[in-house]
C-alpha cells in the first residue's frame, strides 16, 4: 500500500479524477519518451558520441515504445476496434483510392514516361510527389 501511495496510484471512486491521474501519468510517459528521442538524436548522431553514452536513454525509449505497444495490444485499443461501422467503410475507401492512384502513378511513369518507377534526381522526385498530391 505504501508503494501506490508514495506514487499517488490509488483508487478513486470517481472515474474523472482516475481519468485525469491516468492522463497525468500518460503525459509523463510520453514527455519522458521525448526526452530520450532527443538525447539520442543529439548525442548519437550530431555529437557523434560513443554509443555507452547515450544507451540508456535507447533503452528507456525502447521500454516504453514496447510497454505502449503491450497495453493497446491487450486492452484492445486500436483505431480499428473503435470505429464505428460507418467509419471503417469511409477508411476502407480512402485507402483504397490512395493504392489505386499509386498504381496509376507508377503505370503512368513506365508505361507513358518511359522510366524506372523509382525516380532519380532532386528534380524527379519533386515532380513525382507534386503528381501524387494532384
Amino acid at each position: 500500500m505504501k508503494f501506490k501511495e508514495f506514487f499517488r496510484i490509488t483508487e478513486y471512486d470517481d472515474e474523472r479524477v482516475k481519468t485525469l491521474e491516468y492522463k497525468a501519468y500518460a503525459e509523463a510517459g510520453f514527455i519522458i519518451a521525448i526526452l530520450s528521442l532527443i538525447d539520442i538524436l543529439i548525442r548519437g548522431i550530431f555529437l557523434d558520441r560513443p554509443f555507452t553514452e547515450w544507451i540508456m536513454s535507447f533503452i528507456i525509449l525502447i521500454i516504453y515504445i514496447v510497454y505502449i505497444g503491450i497495453r493497446q495490444y491487450t486492452m484492445n485499443i486500436s483505431k480499428e476496434n473503435l470505429l464505428e461501422e460507418e467509419e471503417k467503410k469511409k477508411k476502407h475507401i480512402e485507402e483504397a483510392s490512395i493504392f489505386i492512384s499509386i498504381v496509376l502513378y507508377m503505370l503512368w511513369r513506365k508505361v507513358i514516361k518511359g522510366e524506372n518507377f523509382i525516380p532519380s534526381g532532386l528534380n524527379s522526385w519533386v515532380q513525382s510527389i507534386s503528381i501524387l498530391i494532384v
